[in-house]
């Protein structure tokens, strides 16, 4: 699946299991500051906790290379002369990007679920557009008043007094019967900041569309905002009975703008609810100390664990653990030698930069058609292996074995098998084309895709360690040919 896709799929599930953690917890809390907290928090952690870098804690060991040379391939599934839906010969030649078939295609599950996501991010997109363009327009036909600390905007029209940015609106009815008390809770959101939040917010919502538990967030953090102005407004003076009347009058008017703090928003009842309520306790703390765990979980589950490695000379920004010396049983290995050792990579136990490996293995390849050596540390990960591989096989350098430093069992690539292994089947390419064609028969008819796979064949002969490395843009196709790899025989 596409990374963003993946990264919006573990940010929704962070940010939906917070929230409903809040909700549970505090969201009845009249400590109103430090809900508002809790929710920028969440946001905010729901963000970077997919993007975060774990250490490597534990490992599985890693002993192969499966970058083969024949592997890459461009597969196409189309018909031939005298036969049905038959599959071609596989084209052994680095691979281009693919192109599209001239026949029916068939639009990947993958690809329909991206430009579903794109286009309810657009209309988000307008619909935010479109709000600010609501209040500038209404803003263009009002009386302007510069106050001391923001402008004041009076409209002959009926509307529900709001907050935006350094501007109170307010209509000229409201100016006259009630404007010190309104001003002064348009004037509490101001100077909490309050629109801050809601541009945030609303951006958090054009990505997260889908997302219910964003919107009621947001509702939430309105709510919240209502308690902060209502707080503030009775500590200037304003008589409570007096001001909880205009809130039960004015509260049945429309909600119209939603990056506005409204005077009309939030429920009633929740309003005077919470200003006639006691202030809780301190008991709030232990509240918010249960997300920890709940970070921690989602840590696990969504960080990055792989080793941290710098990405253009493959060597780890730090140092894990001091590698340790090569065996003398395998230093007499034929071939040239490359170490991939836990604190960067080798050549005669000279530190390496990847482009520096790369030269040196063209320069091996011109020398002489000996093999390449990989001898590998135990407990390195895969994409730190596959990377080394991959700009070996850019460089058209493809002999290549590898083992770990503690076996001397030497294993092979599973290009160019026929120096080194016989296939029981016969023609390897036949065979697993054979195997594909069974699998997906005429469903692909004039596809046209490419992947890589990979494999080891052992001293004894022994097929392990299969897998797809580079996967097409086919799902249907990666499925069927990853239980091929799984059936290989000797």
């Amino acid at each position: 699946m596409n990374t963003f896709l993946i990264y919006i799929l573990e940010s929704t599930i962070c940010i939906s299991l917070f929230y409903l953690l809040f909700r549970l917890l505090m969201r009845k809390e009249t400590s109103f500051a430090v809900n508002r907290a809790t929710l920028l928090t969440i946001v905010a952690a729901s963000v970077i906790v997919p993007l975060v870098q774990l250490p490597q804690l534990m490992q599985t060991p890693v002993h192969v290379e499966l970058i083969p040379e024949f592997s890459e391939s461009k597969i196409q599934i189309q018909n031939l002369p005298g036969s049905e839906n038959a599959i071609s010969d596989v084209v052994q030649q680095p691979v281009s990007e693919t192109a599209p078939a001239t026949n029916e295609l068939t639009i990947p599950l993958e690809t329909l679920l991206r430009y579903f996501y794109l286009a309810g991010v657009l209309v988000a997109l307008l619909l935010f557009i479109r709000n600010i363009v609501l209040i500038f327009l209404l803003s263009r036909k009002a009386t302007v008043q510069q106050m001391d600390c923001y402008r004041l905007l009076i409209v002959d029209r009926e509307v529900p007094s709001f907050a935006f940015g350094r501007s109170v609106v307010i209509s000229q009815t409201d100016y006259e019967a009630h404007g010190s008390a309104i001003l002064a809770h348009e004037q509490a959101h101001i100077r909490q900041n309050h629109f801050v939040d809601l541009l945030l917010l609303e951006l958090v919502r054009t990505i997260h569309w889908f997302n219910p538990a964003v919107h009621a967030l947001i509702g939430d953090m309105k709510e919240i905002h209502e308690f902060q102005a209502d707080e503030q407004t009775l500590h200037s003076g304003i008589d409570a009975t007096q001001y909880q009347l205009l809130v039960i009058q004015k509260g049945v008017g429309p909600r119209r703008f939603v990056l506005a703090n409204s005077f009309n928003h939030c429920q009633i009842k929740k309003r005077i609810t919470m200003m006639n309520k006691q202030k809780t306790s301190k008991a709030w703390r232990w509240k918010v100390a249960t997300f920890l765990p709940l970070l921690a979980l989602l840590l696990m589950a969504f960080g990055n664990r792989s080793e941290k490695v710098s990405a253009k000379d493959n060597v780890p920004e730090k140092v894990v653990e001091t590698s340790q010396a090569v065996p003398e049983t395998q230093s007499s290995q034929s071939g040239r030698v490359i170490e991939i050792r836990k604190d960067g990579n080798y050549i005669d136990n000279k530190l390496c930069t990847l482009d520096e490996i790369v030269s040196k293995g063209k320069e091996w390849g011109k020398a002489s058609n000996d093999w390449i050596h990989l001898r590998i540390d135990e407990s390195i990960p895969y994409n730190r292996i596959d990377e080394i591989g991959e700009n070996l096989r850019k460089a058209k350098v493809y002999h290549i074995t590898q083992s770990s430093v503690n076996s001397d069992e030497v294993v092979y690539p599973a290009g160019d098998v026929s120096s080194l292994a016989k296939f029981t089947q016969g023609s390897w390419s036949k065979w697993s084309q054979a195997q594909l064609k069974q699998l997906v028969g005429d469903k692909l008819e004039g596809l046209e895709y490419s992947l890589i796979t990979g494999f080891i064949i052992d001293k004894n002969g022994k097929v392990r360690d299969a897998r797809l490395i580079k996967k097409s843009d086919y799902p249907e196709i990666n499925a069927a040919y990853e239980k091929v790899l799984t059936n290989i025989p000797d």
